[in-house]
């Protein structure tokens, strides 16, 4: 579920965990009790403290842009999040970026806008743009 979540492949997940393919394909088939080692637990949980961490940022961020805005008297603007189309559009805008920080960053977009919505602030979700 959280590799679901964070929109990260098999195949990265079981690269980045050190097993085959067919390992993790059997981790996630409900006709086998196959658990999971620790540190595919760990590295899939660790990015989604990072997604969540930016998220509950984001989300800080608008709520207080939007608190500013009705002291002023006027309704809140939406806040426009950022959702990137590919790893290499954020590769380009991020020197260090892989699938991993793309995944992260396109989570906690997902995360930020569903939270900002439950919170019933206006939020616009738009593709970042190539350079």
């Amino acid at each position: 579920m959280l590799r679901e979540l964070l929109g990260l492949s098999q195949s990265w997940v079981a690269k980045h965990a050190g097993v085959s393919l067919p390992t993790l394909k059997n981790w996630e088939n409900p006709d086998y009790f196959y658990p999971p080692k620790r540190e595919a637990w760990d590295l899939l949980e660790g990015l989604w403290r990072q997604a969540d961490a930016k998220a509950a940022g984001l989300v800080d961020i608008a709520s207080e842009a939007a608190r500013t805005a009705r002291e002023r008297g006027v309704e809140p603007a939406p806040i426009v999040l950022t959702y990137w189309r590919g790893v290499k559009d954020f590769e380009k805008r991020f020197d260090n970026g892989d699938e991993g920080s793309f995944r992260i960053a396109n989570a906690a977009t997902r995360l930020a806008a569903d939270r900002l919505h439950a919170l019933g602030l206006p939020v616009t979700v738009m593709y970042a743009e190539s350079e």
